[in-house]
């Protein structure tokens, strides 16, 4: 009896020991340090990123505008300027008879007794070289009317005009008209007429002159023709004539058959 009594307190103190230890021991799964949670939770947030970038990049590419490529002008030089020649710009006194790029120069001169002088000089680039001449003789029997010049036809062209008269009682008018042949003057229309006049309508010549038809005395005549010619560029052709009688109502004796 003593001997089952001292075993009793024995296993009694094992089982407080046992007891003592088991409650020392960790009960649950030991919580994961602070400094790994940041470094999980960095790498969760960088992956995140990286994917949210990459979303973005594919989508720029599938809706971004296409790039328009501007061509680089490409500069011409415009071409220069011809070198200017003596004919590019007409000498002092020059003038261009047939705009041919040529120059001319018309003169009169007064030679007193001798009577005037139409004159025509062509321009070689440098001087003025005398290619035509035209003399109106003894002043007293002819002579070479103020009127006398250069005129503009058909907007360019332009024609020598010489009206002369006779002097006596019938006052002739003597008209001739010349164009630039390249080296001097062609004549193009002559024309006379018994106190005769001309006058220039545009591209037309009006030359009026007395008609005698039935013999009525010189200083009276009954009747004025009236005849119109056209430059066409290379001739005068006949576009217009009229005869007017100078008397109105009934004609006087000398003006009848």
């Amino acid at each position: 009896m003593k001997l089952l009594t001292l075993r009793i307190p024995i296993i009694v103190l094992v089982l407080l020991v046992g007891a003592s230890i088991a409650c020392g021991l960790p009960t649950s799964t030991p919580t994961p340090e602070p400094e790994n949670e940041d470094i999980v939770a960095t790498s969760v947030a960088a992956t995140q990123t990286a994917f949210a970038l990459e979303t973005i990049a594919v989508a720029t590419s599938d809706t971004a505008t296409p790039t328009v490529e501007v061509p680089t002008p490409t500069h011409t030089e415009s071409p220069g300027s011809p070198t200017p020649t003596s004919t590019d710009s007409p000498p002092p006194g020059g003038v261009s008879l047939n705009c041919d790029g040529t120059y001319q120069r018309v003169r009169i001169t007064d030679g007193g007794a001798a009577g005037k002088t139409v004159s025509v000089d062509n321009w070689d680039g440098a001087s003025w070289l005398n290619v035509w001449n035209y003399a109106g003789g003894d002043p007293m029997i002819k002579q070479i009317q103020d009127e006398a010049g250069y005129y503009e036809f058909l907007g360019c062209q332009k024609l020598v005009i010489i009206p002369e008269v006779y002097d006596g009682s019938g006052a002739v008018l003597l008209l001739k008209i010349y164009v630039w042949n390249g080296a001097g003057l062609t004549n193009v229309y002559t024309d006379d007429g018994v106190h005769g006049s001309w006058s220039k309508v545009g591209d037309t010549i009006v030359m009026e002159e007395s008609l005698y038809l039935y013999g009525e005395p010189n200083c009276c005549p009954c009747n004025r023709q009236f005849l119109e010619y056209t430059w066409d560029g290379a001739t005068f052709v006949q576009t217009g004539s009229a005869i007017n009688p100078t008397y109105s109502g009934t004609p006087p004796p000398e003006c009848t058959p």
